[in-house]
């Protein structure tokens, strides 16, 4: 697989662009977390505790273009269990401008890979609203498989909605790894 983007680490100055995602409300919308007014000094803590402290059970990774080197987004990977080798896929935050160009896909493929090759996991899994019919796309396509709709899982803009789970093991790997030539 070629790739348009790369990973690096949060740096502070990042903390701008992360705040800046936040007022696209139709995106915030579909996301499973609640929403928050965070403030650009509360964002850049969140971002410095995340650069100073060596988490062993979640990573943030700053998702850059290629062409410019310039943020575009970020993705996560987080309930990192080492003992039971198994994580959840924490989703992925692009700019809008950056949809329907192949960069959620090779994310998630990039992380796929940095989840089973490098922290050896057995199972990843990951979850979507049910009405976000574009992020259920996107993991059905690279290889994750539905396991359950949770009904009235998240409480969000004053009612309950229902979840979808979905999971991709290690023994499914090697088949997605072939196919998107990993």
């Amino acid at each position: 697989m070629t790739s348009d983007i790369y990973f690096r680490a949060f740096e502070i100055s990042d903390a701008e662009f992360v705040n800046s995602l936040r007022k696209f409300e139709e995106y915030e919308n579909l996301i499973g977390g609640n929403k928050r007014f965070v403030s650009l000094a509360r964002e850049k803590k969140w971002i410095e505790d995340l650069i100073l402290n060596d988490y062993k059970d979640q990573f943030y990774v700053a998702i850059c273009d290629k062409k410019n080197s310039e943020i575009i987004g970020y993705a996560s990977i987080s309930d990192i269990d080492h003992f039971n080798k198994s994580c959840v896929w924490g989703g992925i935050k692009l700019h809008p401008d950056c949809n329907k160009k192949g960069f959620g896909t090779q994310t998630i493929l990039m992380l796929l890979k940095f989840v089973f090759e490098e922290l050896n996991m057995e199972r990843i899994s990951g979850r979507c609203l049910e009405n976000h019919v574009v992020a259920k796309k996107l993991m059905e396509k690279v290889g994750f498989k539905q396991e359950a709709l949770q009904r009235h899982s998240v409480f969000k803009n004053g009612s309950f909605h229902n979840e979808f789970v979905l999971s991709i093991l290690k023994s499914e790997y090697p088949e997605i790894k072939e196919l998107f030539k990993l």
